[in-house]
């Protein structure tokens, strides 16, 4: 079962998260900033798709104070799955090394596939990736 981050946001710093339309809408409608805009927290990236925003060092929502995020109930698809990522060169679900928490995650090998396949399905629908 996967466990809830507390105090740690290493996830949060220099972030490049992908987020979609419905991460967006989903933002938008569950905020608390009554003047919140698109543009405030998203720009487009490299490889065209729309991105979390860095303030300084850290995500638009990361409130550095507390080491948490401001969106957490609300937060992107992506960033629900973390730490599981999808390395294209392996073709294969990983758990991210960077993660200094990562044990506290997928720890079921059982639901760990389920995740994985459900992250392969939302990468090839949602960001129209060939997987």
């Amino acid at each position: 079962m996967k466990k809830e981050c507390v105090d740690c946001g290493k996830c949060c710093l220099e972030t490049e998260m992908i987020v979609t339309e419905q991460d967006i809408e989903l933002i938008l409608k569950n905020n608390s900033l009554k003047d919140l805009k698109k543009q405030d927290f998203i720009f487009r990236g490299k490889v065209g798709y729309s991105q979390l925003k860095n303030i300084g060092d850290h995500c638009y929502f990361f409130d550095v104070a507390s080491k948490s995020c401001s969106i957490y109930k609300s937060r992107p698809q992506g960033c629900r799955f973390y730490p599981l990522i999808y390395d294209i060169e392996k073709k294969n679900c990983v758990i991210d090394t960077d993660c200094p928490r990562n044990y506290l995650f997928y720890q079921n090998p059982k639901d760990l596939k389920a995740i994985c396949n459900y992250l392969r399905k939302f990468l090839r629908e949602q960001l129209k990736l060939e997987i």
